[in-house]
């Protein structure tokens, strides 16, 4: 319910099966007698209840503020048929009025109890009063007043500056992020529903369980982040290694390489000069070939000795 608003609360009394008549004697005592009316009394009744916490355990408490009556008479209806009445009331007293804090919860009692009227013999019909209960029903309802509306306000932002950095975790380990996303999803649907009262009961069990549980479950994601944290060091370590050392052996490689061109090179210019000298060996050779051939031509027109190819002396 609201502040300032009046609210109408409506009592159907229904017969169905009792059969009394004006003067008939009740069954506790014969001198007091039915006057074939009742008494239909609304008892509305202003508590505030909260709890509070010590270690693992958890307290409640209700205290009585206030009450106060609304009371009709109506005919007691024949066997069959009921009788419909209305009662109503302003609230105008809000939470602050009957110092409730914010944390609690201003609970009103609304109880419709209907009492058969009686008289004694030896009085009369003037002396009639309240007599034996006949039947009662009763509601609980909470008081919502601006105060508390900026309170479940606060709770909730309170919430959502926990839980929204969690939409920015990808891929988690032990975090659960889609079911606190959802705590935060669930209380800001209540409040846009109007019903700030479900929106703080959210609040509360996220407040007294569900924040524990992230708390526990960031600590088990940040040590697992941590060890792959140590084992991303230890791999980007040995990669600087192995950078370094593949910078050595390119280095290494680089200066073989050179190394390499300038032995081939050589070699190349070696091969070079053996084959001109083979080269040159080889006309020699065939030059002296041919020049003795001259020379022992020339000498056996003079006369002179000569060797023959066939290692023969002969005169001429």
């Amino acid at each position: 319910m609201n502040v300032d608003e009046t609210y109408f609360f409506n009592v159907t009394v229904a017969n169905e099966g009792l059969s009394v008549v004006p003067g008939q004697p009740t069954e506790e005592d014969p001198l007091i007698k039915y006057t074939g009316y009742l008494y239909t009394v609304i008892d509305i009744n202003w508590k505030v209840s909260g709890s509070y916490d010590f270690g693992t355990a958890t307290s409640g408490y209700t205290t009585q503020l206030d009450d106060m009556g609304l009371t009709n008479v109506i005919e007691i209806p024949v066997n069959g048929s009921s009788v419909w009445e209305s009662f109503n009331h302003t609230f105008v007293r809000d939470a602050f009025d009957f110092g409730v804090k914010p944390y609690e919860t201003l609970e009103v009692v609304v109880k419709a109890r209907v009492f058969f009227e009686v008289y004694n013999v030896s009085v009369g019909m003037d002396g009639s009063h309240r007599g034996p209960l006949a039947a009662e029903a009763s509601i609980t309802l909470k008081l919502l007043d601006d105060k508390k509306m900026e309170y479940v306000d606060g709770k909730y932002l309170d919430m959502a500056s926990e839980v929204e950095p969690l939409s920015g975790v990808a891929e988690a380990e032990y975090l659960n992020v889609s079911r606190f996303i959802g705590y935060l999803a669930d209380m800001n649907q209540s409040i846009e529903a109007g019903d700030y009262f479900s929106a703080l009961k959210t609040y509360s069990k996220y407040d007294d369980k569900y924040r524990a549980q992230l708390i526990s479950s960031l600590t088990e994601e940040s040590s697992a982040s941590y060890g792959k944290t140590l084992l991303i060091g230890q791999l980007e370590q040995d990669l600087d290694f192995l950078n370094v050392t593949y910078n050595i052996l390119e280095d290494k490689y680089v200066s073989l390489s050179r190394t390499y061109q300038v032995r081939q090179t050589e070699l190349e210019a070696a091969k070079q000069s053996l084959s001109t000298a083979i080269t040159a060996v080889f006309l020699a050779s065939i030059a002296f070939f041919f020049v003795g051939r001259i020379s022992v031509s020339r000498g056996t027109h003079i006369g002179e000795q000569t060797v023959s190819m066939e290692g023969e002396s002969r005169d001429y």
